[in-house]
């Protein structure tokens, strides 16, 4: 019986192990979930609509501002994200080009006007550093966007190209007050660019008002436009999108009042942290206990 008891309480202190081994590998808030490979099979082309993303970023913690691009109600590059179908990622993939900012300054100008750091406050590279070090480290396989200068270039090169706000007014939509159903927008980008775009909202979650966010075009390895993948898509319509089929999505031209409300379910990054590393220690904790209550 007590040769029986030291076997199994070795196997329960393997297994205690194992377990702190893999909670202290979890992805921690705020840090990027690392790729060892680089492997994707498109590119994502993303643009932000500027005036709802500087209203998530108000809402995301009192006392943000927003730092605004001088065309304000101009489409804004977000990235260029390498995408693995049905999946989220690459991210973070190693790589030997560390983010050098110097290698920005050709084109800075047009860097500040269509890739605008909207979160104002932040570092001055801060957002093209996180943008390259999850998404461009992983691109940089790719002989287009082979270098920091290539695939920012890409993303400038992009949002001359697919000018969303002229693409969109050919179907008569346009910045203001009005809403548009989600298909409108799909329908509008997709007959103009010839192949499925991918629409985002965010929600007002007091008005419960649906808000453009972002509009995605996808590319295949030779930089070629392709129907992006239906597995991005929340709703079983013919739009590629998460936002609601069954209300209007608010294309807004300016900031609203300051008498709206626009909550956004987002807690302050350092409080969630410290709460999910707290958590952390906790289960540990209590799964040692067990193990020693258990063996003795």
């Amino acid at each position: 019986m007590n040769v029986y008891w030291h076997y199994l309480q070795i196997v329960c202190t393997f297994l205690a192990l194992q377990y702190v081994n893999t909670l202290s590998h979890l992805p921690k808030s705020g840090k990027c979930p690392e790729t060892k490979y680089h492997d994707w099979d498109y590119l994502v082309f993303s643009q932000r609509w500027p005036i709802t993303a500087c209203l998530l970023w108000e809402e995301k913690k009192e006392g943000n501002a927003c730092d605004m691009p001088p065309a304000m109600a101009t489409w804004n590059v977000h990235g260029i994200w390498p995408t693995k179908t049905g999946m989220e990622g690459p991210f973070c993939c190693p790589s030997a080009i560390h983010f050098d900012p110097t290698q920005l300054q050709p084109f800075l100008t047009d860097l500040n006007n269509n890739w605008t750091n909207i979160e104002g406050g932040t570092k001055e590279y801060s957002f093209w550093r996180h943008e390259w070090e999850k998404h461009g480290t992983c691109a940089s396989v790719s002989p287009f966007l082979n270098s920091i200068q290539n695939y920012f270039r890409q993303g400038l090169e992009w949002n001359k190209q697919y000018k969303l706000s002229n693409i969109l007014e050919q179907s008569k939509i346009v910045a203001g007050t009005s809403g548009y159903s989600p298909g409108q927008i799909f329908d509008a980008v997709k007959s103009v660019i010839k192949v499925k775009p991918t629409i985002q909202c965010e929600v007002d979650h007091k008005t419960k008002e649906s808000m453009i966010s972002e509009i995605r075009i996808c590319f295949n390895k030779s930089l070629e436009p392709i129907d992006c993948d239906h597995s991005d898509s929340v709703t079983s319509g013919a739009a590629i999108t998460n936002c609601d089929l069954n209300k209007p999505v608010m294309y807004f031209s300016e900031m609203p009042s300051t008498d709206m409300s626009y909550e956004v379910d987002y807690i302050d990054d350092g409080f969630r942290q410290h709460f999910e590393e707290q958590m952390y220690y906790l289960q540990v904790y209590k799964f040692l206990k067990f193990i020693i209550w258990f063996t003795t």
